[in-house]
């Protein structure tokens, strides 16, 4: 099984969710799953990256688009999949995973989550989609999914594309471990 972590790559993020990251590298690690990512080292995508390449460097992959090759804390190996834009990194992150996990994070994570939405709704990937809401961090994002749903804008069905939970330690019931 391979897994995506989508999130933030700032050191700046308070430090609760660095910890939180840090129980989720912890229940990847016991899961022996793959992992995707950015080969970002910072924010709690990094933890999770640093944590998996000092323990099992093969089972990490990552996927940069060109226009990220430009930060420094990226890190670049022979495997790593360079795409020429960020559309074509999401999609191959889509059609190479089996799950996706989406932290809390910024405008990038936010584009994953809803490209990664629309495109499971057009049949385009089959990936589990787990937002991942801790100390409710994506509440205002939900309420406008909610809000879409009730004034038709979108099927009611179209909710069982993705799964909400608020604690990290729910992961698990997703994964094998």
């Amino acid at each position: 099984m391979r897994i995506f972590i989508g999130g933030s790559v700032r050191e700046q993020i308070d430090e609760k969710y660095k910890k939180e990251a840090m129980k989720l590298a912890d229940i990847i690690i016991k899961s022996e799953c793959d992992v995707i990512c950015c080969a970002s080292r910072c924010g709690e995508v990094g933890i999770v990256y640093n944590e998996l390449v000092q323990k099992y460097p093969d089972r990490v992959h990552t996927a940069v688009p060109k226009a990220h090759l430009k930060y420094k804390d990226t890190e670049i190996k022979d495997s790593t999949v360079i795409t020429n834009t960020i559309n074509e990194r999401t999609d191959y992150i889509l059609r190479n995973s089996d799950i996706c996990i989406f932290l809390p994070g910024g405008i990038g994570s936010i584009y994953e989550i809803m490209s990664a939405i629309e495109t499971k709704r057009a049949d385009e990937h089959s990936c589990k989609l787990i937002i991942v809401n801790l100390y409710n961090y994506y509440d205002d994002l939900l309420k406008m999914f909610d809000k879409v749903f009730k004034e038709d804008f979108a099927d009611e069905k179209d909710k069982n594309n993705y799964i909400i939970i608020n604690n990290i330690n729910d992961i698990e019931k997703y994964i094998k471990i």
